[in-house]
């Protein structure tokens, strides 16, 4: 059976850097010990079988450095399989061959188990059957993985999509690289007020989709969203464009301006050995002190759970506020519940000024509204929560990238970073609300509020 041959067969490289494959005898009596039924089936069980490879490498002394070597014969199979599909997308244009990546990657001839360091050893130590099958987690470690990476980048292949590109690039850094690229202001202009239009339909439906559990990080924008982007174009500052644009030309432009930024991320990015830039301000952070340092993936996982967990504590604290609001079942306190959701509402998502919501809602005054919204305590209540959710989410995203020992080390490095993060979303919020209601629906705290409020209509339609 060829399938299960890959139980048994190792790829390994030798000293001279050649790939050879040598069959394991003992672990092959070992797997037709364990699994002899598996000899008249055509179609492997490979879950149930990786599973039970791993409840024995994990948890019996006796049988685990068999389990151990058929698990790492299966690893070297995929791992070549990967480097394959590699070779067999960008290898032509960008020249190179599996031969080439596959070295790298995979275990020397000379050790008998796999180094400590090793692809192998990461991908096992990181591996759960319950979560998904062995094939599945090592493509996903061996892409993410820094060597992987540098030997792709330095090939011209940098494997993030177009739109994560976009969506994580700021006009006026986008300003400045055009300006190198000496592109005229007009053309600036017009890239700039495509981008910042990008961002305001696609980050909120990214947010929505996300919101549904979807495991996508950053799909391609639907014709919708193309045409809501050209209508703001249009709308917005229709002076900067000599003609209306379709969707279908805003698809074009946002893809050629993913592709400059490409280029130049390409450029600046060749020799970078430490992850960086956890946040805007360019703050630098080795995350794991060691190999383990997969800049995008990490930082597109990153955001999308800063994004994910501002969500929920907004949800969380803005449901708990109404809920102790709503306690007394009197007229005058339901009222007051049902005028903080809307007050909440108008304030981050239209950009209602606190008097007009006073006039809006019925109430005396504005300092009557700011009684009623408590917005420092709405922040700082949802700041507290992100932190807590964020460090939990971010220890889980890093069993990815790196070792369970480092793993113990990271909650002290990782929490000063998360904090200044969170603190500057909320006193970016904090400022935008101060200076004028129509930038508060701006920022990164307004949006996931809005966002909440949003999903609950049936709360702000009732008075």
């Amino acid at each position: 059976m060829d399938k299960a041959s890959r139980y048994w067969l190792l790829i390994t490289v030798d000293s001279f850097g050649k790939i050879r494959c040598d069959e394991l005898k003992e672990n092959r009596d070992f797997f037709w010990q364990q699994f002899p039924e598996l000899s008249q089936q055509e179609n492997l069980r490979e879950r149930g079988i990786q599973r039970q490879l791993m409840q024995w490498y994990q948890y019996d002394d006796i049988l685990r450095q068999l389990a151990k070597g058929c698990l790492r014969c299966f690893i070297s199979h995929q791992i070549k399989d990967t480097c394959q599909g590699l070779a067999e997308k960008f290898g032509k244009k960008h020249n190179f061959t599996s031969a080439e990546l596959l070295p790298l990657v995979v275990d020397s001839h000379r050790m008998r188990n796999s180094n400590p360091q090793s692809l192998t050893t990461r991908i096992l130590q990181t591996f759960d059957p319950e979560q998904s099958n062995l094939s599945t987690w090592t493509n996903r470690i061996l892409k993410s993985d820094r060597t992987v990476k540098q030997f792709l980048l330095d090939h011209g292949i940098e494997q993030v999509t177009d739109w994560m590109i976009l969506n994580y690039m700021t006009p006026g850094r986008l300003a400045r690289i055009l300006s190198d690229y000496q592109q005229t202001p007009t053309e600036i202009n017009q890239a700039v007020e495509l981008l910042d239009n990008y961002h305001q339909v696609y980050r909120t439906h990214l947010l929505q989709i996300r919101r549904t559990g979807a495991k996508t990080r950053y799909p391609e924008p639907t014709l919708e969203q193309l045409r809501q982007i050209a209508d703001l174009c249009q709308d917005a500052k229709p002076h900067i464009w000599a003609k209306r644009i379709s969707p279908e030309q805003v698809r074009e432009q946002l893809q050629n301006l993913a592709t400059l930024l490409r280029e130049e991320r390409i450029r600046s990015r060749k020799g970078l050995s430490r992850l960086e830039s956890l946040n805007q301000n360019q703050q630098t952070i080795n995350i794991s002190q060691s190999e383990n340092n997969e800049q995008s993936d990490f930082l597109a996982e990153y955001q999308q759970k800063i994004d994910e967990c501002l969500m929920k504590s907004a949800v969380l604290v803005i449901q708990n506020r109404f809920d102790y609001l709503q306690r007394k079942k009197n007229p005058r306190s339901q009222k007051k519940a049902y005028n903080y959701i809307t007050g909440l509402y108008l304030f981050h998502c239209q950009g209602v000024s606190m008097a007009n919501i006073a006039t809006e809602l019925e109430l005396t005054d504005q300092p009557e509204v700011s009684r009623l919204l408590e917005l420092t305590n709405l922040r700082k209540d949802i700041g507290r929560n992100t932190l807590s959710c964020l460090i939990k989410s971010i220890l889980e995203v890093a069993k990815t990238y790196v070792t369970a020992e480092q793993l113990k080390n990271l909650d002290n490095k990782i929490q000063p970073i998360v904090e200044q993060k969170i603190q500057t979303i909320i006193e970016q919020a904090r400022k935008d609300a101060s200076t004028g209601t129509q930038q508060v629906k701006n920022n990164q705290l307004a949006q996931a509020i809005c966002q909440c409020l949003k999903d609950r209509t049936e709360i702000i339609r009732r008075k």
